[in-house]
């Protein structure tokens, strides 16, 4: 019996070492996968015909990865979506349909956030995923932030808080953004993504 018990204590510390440099190689692989996606963001930004930024050398301002803050999320289509309305930026209104849900968990909290698909515009038929949380008008953009996705019939999707980004309003008042109800609030602080750079 005492030759076991020190195998059960060294098989548990195998265990928990495995796992602790598993999850050290995960970070980082993805942390070099991430930053390469905000170059990729930034040097687009400085570049695009219809960036606020193009021909400016401005650089992103980005929380640190934290793979914390990417999810899987189910999703739930509406059978019936009905037209809503956004307020924007410039004060104008934007069409969408109210297209589904996504069903998530982070911390110890579950959230269920709207998806919604533009009607309109050069966006039309796209799908348009925007969040509040607790960091808005500290250290992120008052308006939200938003974070691309896209799937047709998928059941469940990664949602990926890091990659997280500020409207082009933020660079340029001129541009028309859409504005996230309270329908779109997570109630913490979604320290992930893109900053406001002060």
């Amino acid at each position: 019996m005492r030759g076991i018990v020190p195998l059960i204590i060294i098989s548990i510390f195998l265990s928990i070492a495995y796992y602790l440099y598993n999850s050290s190689l995960e970070y980082d692989q993805y942390s070099i996968i991430l930053e390469e996606y905000r170059k990729e963001r930034n040097d687009f930004l400085n570049n695009s015909s219809s960036s606020p930024l193009k021909g400016s050398e401005y650089k992103l301002s980005y929380y640190d990865p934290n793979v914390n803050y990417k999810v899987i999320a189910t999703v739930s289509q509406n059978e019936e979506p009905d037209t809503i309305k956004l307020a924007t930026s410039t004060g104008n209104v934007e069409r969408f349909l109210d297209f589904a849900y996504l069903d998530f968990k982070l911390g110890r909290s579950k959230y269920s956030l709207p998806v919604y698909k533009y009607l309109d515009g050069i966006n039309r038929g796209d799908l348009f995923f925007c969040f509040l949380d607790q960091t808005n008008s500290t250290s992120t953009y008052p308006g939200g932030r938003y974070i691309d996705i896209e799937f047709e019939n998928a059941k469940r999707i990664e949602l990926d808080f890091n990659k997280s980004y500020n409207p082009y309003c933020v660079y340029n008042e001129e541009y028309s953004c859409p504005i996230p109800t309270r329908e779109n609030y997570i109630n913490m602080e979604i320290l992930a993504g893109e900053k406001l750079t002060k």
